[in-house]
């Protein structure tokens, strides 16, 4: 197990074996905090900066909060937390009373809760990859088939971890440990119910604003990035809430790119309502291109980070920021999973509201160029979740055939890249089969379990990006994915949510007052395409240094020639089983999987 820099935490049952597992997670991670069970034995495991625990007691019982919260010791000692409801801010909540030990991650699966089990002993935590240490569990082959997938593994295969022996917590639930041994798990947090629309705006509005004042405020310095419609929300909630805030935009090497552009527009508005910001652009030139140092990605993820091409620029826009010594860095990531509404939720619409559902429809059709008559024949034929699994899993050694379709489905179909091996296709579709089987959608309808789908799997993303953040000290926040903000943008109903002529229409009305008006009438959002085809110019090398002696050949799961050849041509970012992302991220992490390896043998 591989000493990871960022916060990490283990939970242990109160019973009397649980001393020698804590006497092994000391063993192996040296350094690590240690905070007892009312009992006195070993309760939680693990390293974190001060300020990222918060521990209440009262006689025969403990509560801790772990994390991004406004919950003090007495107010965690009190005892009157509503367990059945959403808390402030992003954190982890964990109890120990009775002899039973309670962890709680986030509805929205920003805190992620794994199991695992150490000679018997029951053991959660916050990290995949410390419990796979501690219970010497090696990567799962079928698992790692499914992240080559693109765009990627439909619900729960994004969610299951890739390693043998550690199971993932579903979102929205709690598991409990107790002085048996045993483990259960139970469901706090169930889909929100529908509001009018005046209440779910005013619901967003209030959530949006105190999830964003729990992070700033006056007499503090916050980074705020500045680029689009949710990082403007965020960055304008910051400066109405007196704190000294540095906007930060990042330019795109593409001249069509417009957000610097609406990015200086926001920032010129907000110092003439009073609330400026301190806004700096960094140029197209400075930044770095998608793929850069790609072989320097040393981070420890619990499974291959899909994003990990982006990592460069991230860490150079954090470090910038880092030169005025915030309290936090505010992204608006998760503002597309939370309030945007996907053509998936239309045939919801058009059972609610037949007339403007099928007026959207008609609109969606001719937007995405879906021919009408398959439009309609997905609608009315639309098949159950397992089923859904089934074609899927028939499809993927079909190189992208059937991918294309109107987007009304369960989730986007997903395909394996075309250097898979029919070895890699036939253990996801395997997984697929087992997952249609086992697993029940997220939700009764296609819309709101692709919108969960969506939102955890952004959380996923999002929580690399913070790993990467905190192992150099940084605190990212994403107030988006704030689980009352999450259940704020997910109570407005679809036809509030969906309209084809208005971007994201429920933020964007929530925000009135607070976004300066010329902004929130925007209607672009800038992609990034031609910073990924020029960064796959310049830094062919890191590409190709990852294509040769290729571990996931090794293992079986890709043609290592007919990769290699792909990765020297023209680099493909638009046909979707060519894209090379996954592949490369699974192959970074198998060679980090591996250096850990080769040093717990050194040691």
């Amino acid at each position: 197990m591989s000493a990871t820099e960022d916060p990490w935490f283990t939970v242990l049952p109160d019973r009397e074996e649980s001393t020698d597992v804590a006497r092994r997670i000391h063993d192996t991670c040296g350094g690590a905090h240690e905070v007892s069970h009312p009992s006195g034995r070993p309760w939680l495991i693990g390293r974190w900066p001060p300020g990222t625990l918060t521990v209440g007691r009262r006689p025969g019982a403990a509560t801790a909060a772990f994390g991004e919260h406004a919950m003090s010791e007495a107010q965690l000692a009190g005892g009157g937390l509503d367990l059945s409801a959403s808390a402030l801010g992003s954190a982890y909540l964990l109890v120990s009373e009775g002899g039973r030990v309670r962890v709680r991650g986030t509805a929205s699966g920003l805190r992620r809760v794994y199991t695992c089990r150490v000679n018997g002993t029951p053991v959660a935590g916050n990290r995949a990859l410390v419990l796979a240490g501690l219970a010497g569990a090696a990567p799962n082959p079928a698992r790692l088939a499914t992240r080559l997938l693109f765009a990627h593994p439909p619900w729960p295969l994004n969610w299951l971890p890739v390693w043998d022996g550690v199971d993932a917590v579903p979102p929205g639930h709690d598991v409990v440990l107790d002085q048996r041994g045993g483990v259960t798990q139970a469901r706090w947090w169930s889909f929100p119910e529908p509001l009018e629309r005046e209440e779910a705006v005013a619901a967003l509005r209030t959530a949006l604003s105190e999830a964003v004042a729990l992070r700033a405020g006056p007499g503090r310095t916050v980074v705020a990035h500045l680029s689009g419609m949710d990082s403007s929300s965020v960055c304008s909630l910051a400066a109405r809430t007196g704190a000294d805030v540095v906007a930060l935009t990042a330019a795109q090497p593409d001249p069509m790119d417009e957000d610097v552009l609406w990015a200086q527009r926001t920032a010129a508005a907000l110092a003439a309502e009073g609330h400026p910001v301190r806004h700096e652009i960094i140029s197209a030139e400075e930044c770095p291109l998608v793929y850069h140092d790609m072989l320097g990605a040393h981070e420890r993820f619990d499974a291959p980070f899909l994003l990990l091409h982006h990592r460069s620029r991230l860490m150079h826009i954090l470090r910038r920021g880092q030169a005025y010594a915030p309290a936090a860095h505010l992204v608006g990531l998760g503002g597309d999973e939370a309030a945007t509404m996907l053509p998936t939720w239309l045939p919801t619409l058009i059972r609610q509201a037949p007339l403007t559902g099928m007026r959207h429809l008609l609109t969606a059709s001719a937007k995405n160029r879906w021919p009408l008559r398959r439009t309609l024949r997905h609608l009315v034929t639309g098949r159950a979740y397992d089923g859904w699994m089934r074609a899927a899993a028939g499809r993927l050694g079909r190189d992208g055939h059937g991918v294309d379709g109107p987007a009304l489905g369960w989730d986007l179909p997903p395909t394996m890249p075309a250097w898979a091996t029919p070895y890699a296709v036939e253990l996801a579709a395997g997984e697929l089969r087992e997952a249609a089987e086992r697993h029940p959608p997220l939700a009764g309808g296609r819309g709101a379990h692709h919108n969960l789908a969506a939102i955890h799997g952004g959380c996923q993303m999002v929580g690399d990006f913070q790993q990467i953040a905190a192992a150099r000290g940084i605190t990212m926040s994403a107030p988006f994915f704030d689980d009352r903000v999450v259940e704020a943008a997910l109570a407005a109903r679809p036809g509030d949510r969906y309209d084809p002529a208005r971007y994201k229409p429920v933020l964007a009305d929530a925000m009135r007052g607070i976004v300066p008006e010329v902004t929130l009438g925007r209607t672009t959002k800038s992609e990034t395409s031609a910073s990924a085809v020029m960064g796959s110019r310049k830094h062919r090398d890191q590409i190709m240094a990852l294509a040769e002696d290729s571990l996931l050949g090794e293992l079986g799961l890709i043609d290592q020639d007919l990769f290699r050849a792909t990765c020297r041509g023209p680099i493909d970012v638009l046909t979707q089983h060519r894209r090379i992302e996954p592949t490369l991220a699974c192959e970074m992490w198998l060679r980090t999987v591996k250096e850990d390896e080769r040093v717990r043998a050194g040691a």
